[in-house]
């Protein structure tokens, strides 16, 4: 999976120099939000799984011209189970910091690239009962850094207002636990 993270960074990189088709300047602050759906494949100890969820994330920056700094927050949603033995839930968000690139092939089609590093946070919640049939909570939560990555594509409606749909890449990977999260989302800016 590092390869795909590896491969889909310089992807972000080669589009950020690619500087040639830009027409506007988009220099200023801006900020972004997203909604749609997470997906989840996570592998521990030999063990793999599955599962989607919805996600949201809400970003801001500023842009000299087409590139500029990033900053955000991202919820990826959380996955539970239930049976008669308890249930347990797991659930992830995290701060980005990164770059974040927003080109004009023409005069109101854009394609945008991102990539950065992700603070992530993961709670895992159980609730475990015995055979008296009285329940016991479990919780824990565990943190680290690895990176993000994301590309995206849609319509500028003015110097202010875009619209558009982003795919993103969220890595987390820690202890032995490989988590790949795929978000594919609606987003909309505003730049000052």
């Amino acid at each position: 999976m590092q390869k795909k993270f590896t491969a889909l960074a310089l992807c972000v990189a080669g589009a950020c120099l690619a500087t040639g088709a830009q027409a506007k300047d988009l220099t200023g602050w801006f900020v972004n939000g997203g909604a749609g759906s997470a997906h989840y494949k996570a592998s521990y100890a030999g063990l793999s799984g599955t599962e989607s969820d919805t996600s949201y994330q809400i970003n801001a920056g500023w842009r000299s011209q087409f590139i500029g700094i990033e900053g955000g927050y991202v919820d990826l949603g959380g996955i539970s189970e239930h049976d008669d033995f308890g249930s347990g839930s797991v659930s992830g968000k995290g701060w980005t910091l990164g770059i974040d690139g927003h080109f004009n092939p023409t005069e109101k089609w854009y394609i945008s690239a991102r990539a950065g590093l992700f603070k992530w946070i993961v709670d895992l919640r159980a609730d475990i009962a015995d055979p008296t049939g009285a329940a016991t909570r479990y919780a824990a939560s565990a943190n680290g850094v690895n990176g993000y990555a994301g590309v995206g594509t849609g319509v500028d409606f003015n110097r202010h207002w875009s619209l558009g749909v982003n795919f993103d890449y969220y890595q987390i990977k820690k202890y032995g636990f490989n988590v790949d999260t795929k978000v594919y989302s609606a987003n909309l800016e505003y730049r000052f």
